[in-house]
């Protein structure tokens, strides 16, 4: 579990000569992202870090249309997803006018929460966390990579696999075999650019990235993540420069973008469908003034390299040797000798709908929630968060021992065109290690994101 978490505390340590060139690329990625990005610095230099450096007691805010059965049960379960087993929050950071709502929560509060709600008897609330840091979690700046999850994904499905019927297990292996054999061009192209890096061409290689997204629906988390790391890393309108001043990266961009473009997305939050081409990017970009100078090659080298890399160091078992898939025995047992990552997140998406699996899949995501939360106990984390890029996804570990926080219903406000949150009172409210139904979440219940401007 540790390989899936990034230490944000020695994010810049220069690795050794001898390690692995996979490790050295990233540590390349890491220092050009903080030296060349506009907004770069905030990868260390956010207002969430530094509370946690900072302050015994931090502020996280929660926002649910649940509120009326949580109070009445007493109890608030964790959710999966990108966190893996944590209460879903967004920071909010105490300044002279109170506790200001990072922008990505009111973006969730007034657009993707707002959206979610299915008729005039559901209520949307967000709920303010009051939680004193142990000593041993202060400056704990350890979040989680959910890209990095591939191996562990496959290590739990083959602990829990004597659930199917042999039957069921080779009809799974053949689904996984021909979704990787399906997508050779892509594997052997992507494998022979990181490997050489030299004759790419770059729309072309992105061409046949999208393109391959329906056969590996894994490509398509990457791609978003990479879209939504450059926009935050680059982009220098008006309100990302505001956000920057006060320490936190601008989501909006890359969420418009998305729902945007790919306006399927709408009904139902699916990275696996998103892939908007080049042109459909460039174009929503221009059209809403994201850059003050857009340079479309820098954007698209940097889209591509960034593929290219994290496709390779996320999905494959690299070492000195390059796979050389024209010649691949394309069984279950080669390519997981080969590409165990890859296998392990054709297989966690495609348990969902498999058979009879869907019955069991909670197990397989309890499982994984357990794996992490005796991981962050024995590294003293309170607060995992998304450790992709520090974006304002940020957890609560629910098994912390003995966690000391308070829960309070909120009142907006609005000043100098930013939100807060005022605590009302206090709730009694229970954080449970267990998780709760995708189907309670709002991330995964229809949305309408059409008429949705900037804030």
């Amino acid at each position: 579990m540790a390989d899936a978490h990034i230490f944000y505390g020695n994010y810049i340590d220069k690795p050794d000569s001898n390690s692995p060139a996979d490790v050295i690329e990233e540590y390349n990625w890491r220092e050009l992202m903080i030296k060349t990005a506009k907004n770069g610095d905030l990868l260390l230099g956010n207002s969430f870090f530094n509370d946690l450096k900072k302050n015994k007691t931090i502020y996280l805010a929660h926002t649910t249309f649940n509120l009326k059965d949580i109070l009445n049960h007493g109890t608030l379960y964790a959710s999966g997803g990108c966190l893996v087993g944590s209460i879903y929050c967004v920071p909010l950071t105490k300044d002279s006018n109170g506790l200001r709502l990072h922008n990505l929560g009111r973006y969730i509060m007034d657009v993707e929460a707002l959206n979610s709600i299915k008729n005039d008897k559901e209520r949307l609330d967000t709920i303010i966390f009051e939680i004193k840091l142990p000593d041993n979690s202060r400056n704990n700046l350890i979040g989680i990579d959910y890209l990095r999850l591939g191996e562990i994904h496959f290590s739990i499905y083959k602990e829990l696999e004597y659930l199917l019927s042999s039957k069921e297990r080779y009809n799974l292996y053949e689904l996984v075999v021909n979704r990787a054999r399906r997508s050779v061009d892509f594997l052997s192209t992507c494998h022979n650019y990181y490997f050489h890096k030299e004759g790419i061409d770059y729309l072309s290689f992105l061409n046949l990235f999208i393109k391959t997204i329906d056969n590996l629906p894994i490509l398509g988390y990457i791609y978003f993540e990479v879209i939504a790391e450059y926009l935050m890393l680059y982009q220098d309108n008006k309100l990302s420069q505001l956000y920057r001043n006060i320490g936190e990266f601008y989501n909006a961009t890359y969420k418009n973008l998305m729902f945007g473009v790919n306006s399927s997305m709408s009904d139902n939050f699916k990275l696996s469908s998103y892939k908007p081409t080049f042109k459909e990017i460039i174009s929503y970009l221009k059209k809403n003034k994201i850059f003050n100078n857009l340079n479309e090659e820098h954007l698209l080298k940097y889209i591509v390299d960034r593929l290219i890399f994290l496709s390779n160091a996320r999905l494959f078992n690299l070492n000195d040797t390059p796979i050389n898939w024209c010649k691949m025995k394309w069984d279950f047992e080669s390519l997981t000798e080969k590409a165990e990552p890859l296998v392990g997140h054709i297989i966690h998406r495609e348990l969902r709908t498999f058979g009879r699996y869907p019955d069991f899949y909670f197990y397989f995501d309890q499982n994984k929630a357990l794996q992490v939360w005796n991981y962050w106990n024995h590294m003293d984390i309170v607060t995992p968060f998304n450790g992709i890029i520090p974006k304002g996804e940020v957890g609560i570990n629910p098994a912390f021992p003995d966690l000391k926080y308070k829960v309070y219903n909120s009142k907006i406000l609005y000043k100098n065109n930013l939100c807060y949150l005022e605590p009302i009172k206090e709730l009694s409210i229970k954080l449970v290690p267990k998780l709760v139904d995708l189907k309670f979440t709002f991330m995964r219940n229809k949305q309408n994101h059409d008429n949705y401007k900037n804030k």
